[in-house]
């Protein structure tokens, strides 16, 4: 017997009798109503339009049904590759975050950008003038107070205190995007 011999009527009495039972089938296989209804359709689907190809052997009910469980099968094992592969991507990426975490965890995190925002910081010294450089250097790097800075340079104390002002005006101005690395890096640097 062909398939194709089959009716439109027929077809669609066929549908609405064997839906239910068989989406209750293949959720027995799949234990996910929406994919057993859409494995259903799709298997009633694909009968009637391989009707024209398709040489019954027994009856549609028994095709249809053999469809559905070749349909819920392969949902199965796409389902249980996808599990595996989510999970190898799972441990991965909680490996990946476990990784960082204890990389950015150490004691000496400047060790990541540290010798970065340290050439960057080195290049816009070198565009100031050299006192100014000297004086705001002095102050940070050498803890020398507005007075003895102006001693050592033969400089009032205001001078001093303008020049530091104009460094850190200017940085907060040309490294603004380094600002919280330089903070975390040089403690200090940018208090007046």
């Amino acid at each position: 017997m062909l398939a194709s011999s089959i009716e439109t009527e027929d077809f669609g009495r066929l549908f609405l009798r064997l839906r239910d039972k068989y989406i209750t089938i293949a959720c027995s296989f799949t234990r996910d109503r929406v994919a057993a209804e859409d494995i259903v359709t799709e298997s009633f689907t694909a009968f009637w339009k391989a009707r024209e190809h398709i040489e019954l052997k027994s009856s549609p009910e028994a095709y249809i049904l053999q469809t559905v469980r070749n349909k819920s099968l392969n949902y199965m094992r796409d389902k249980a590759v996808r599990l595996r592969i989510e999970g190898k991507i799972q441990q991965q990426t909680a490996k990946a975050i476990e990784t960082e975490a204890d990389v950015l965890s150490e004691e000496d995190a400047s060790c990541l950008f540290g010798n970065e925002v340290a050439d960057i910081f080195r290049k816009f010294m070198a565009t100031m003038p050299e006192l100014t450089r000297d004086i705001f250097m002095d102050s940070r790097f050498e803890g020398l107070t507005y007075n003895e800075i102006a001693a050592k340079y033969n400089i009032t104390p205001r001078k001093v205190k303008r020049d530091i002002q104009k460094v850190l005006e200017k940085m907060r101005i040309s490294l603004k995007d380094y600002l919280p690395a330089i903070l975390i890096l040089f403690p200090g640097l940018l208090r007046i």
